[in-house]
């Protein structure tokens, strides 16, 4: 987890520097406390690249990655992670689970931004959904992230999250890495709290017999890299691969990993992905 009391103060520090001639702090992290289990993110001696935003209006804390060269980076793009279902709750430290070290790895030339979904919510859509806007606002405020340069990165439910928030904001996102997303809504009733006004589209992209050409025609526009495992049985492959080929059919060309023999643990090797994210960066 990451903790925000100031009496640890060991655990973190403040960071300065000019934006565009805007002064930033923001807190960074040396050590991350994830499921309880306290150990250093890499292997750096430094303070980690990680820190917490926030949404003052929504009283919300969020993760942020920044890389060290980030004070260098003019108009910096905005990569949105959306993290599975099990790291749904209040702990703002619990969407860096299984993908820090790779961040702080890559040192992406980008800002990253983990907003949470949380217990009462089945994905981001709804009062979720609005917390992903919103974290994109403070990013774009607090670390003059360029609005013109958002994409989207997803895992499990979070990859499901992706193509839904696509879909509600096709101009806002540039393009998606999705990773073993499901598609299917297996609950008898609508998730809890979802608008009343998103039934119909929440039926028709993931309810419906249809629904993978009906999520096609939401996200035909959006450049998307599938990455899964073959043995993906909780978002089993084949409906993604329905997915992809619906979107050719409608004339684009998704790009698409499959991983031989992987089940649904395929967050870290899809983030790993060679050219992943030099593909998503250079997107026009």
């Amino acid at each position: 987890m990451i903790n925000s009391d100031s009496s640890k103060a060991e655990e973190k520090s403040q960071l300065t520097f000019n934006l565009d001639g805007k002064k930033i702090t923001v807190t960074t992290f040396k050590r991350l406390k994830i499921l309880g289990l306290d150990r250093p993110i890499g292997n750096r001696e430094t303070d980690m690249p990680f820190q917490l935003l926030r949404d003052e209006d929504a009283q919300y804390e969020f993760a942020a990655f920044t890389p060290e060269n980030f004070g260098n980076l003019e108009n910096p793009p905005l990569i949105v992670f959306l993290h599975g279902s099990g790291e749904r709750g209040w702990d703002p430290g619990l969407p860096l689970k299984g993908n820090a070290h790779v961040f702080e790895t890559l040192q992406l030339p980008a800002a990253v931004i983990f907003p949470q979904c949380d217990l009462n919510h089945r994905a981001f859509y709804g009062e979720m959904e609005k917390r992903v806007l919103r974290c994109i606002n403070v990013a774009v405020g607090q670390l003059a992230a360029n609005p013109q340069r958002i994409f989207l990165a997803g895992y499990s439910m979070g990859g499901s999250s992706d193509l839904w928030i696509a879909a509600k904001h096709p101009q806002k996102f540039k393009g998606m890495v999705c990773i073993a997303p499901g598609i299917t809504w297996m609950g008898e009733e609508a998730p809890p709290h979802l608008p009343a006004e998103d039934n119909e589209l929440f039926e028709s992209m993931f309810v419906a017999s249809n629904r993978t050409a009906n999520i096609a025609k939401q996200v035909v526009n959006m450049p998307i890299w599938f990455l899964q495992g073959t043995d993906d049985e909780p978002c089993p492959i084949d409906e993604t691969r329905r997915l992809v080929e619906e979107l050719r059919r409608l004339g684009t060309q998704p790009i698409v990993t499959e991983y031989e023999g992987v089940d649904h643990d395929s967050l870290t090797m899809g983030l790993e992905e060679e050219g992943l994210f030099d593909w998503l960066l250079k997107l026009p």
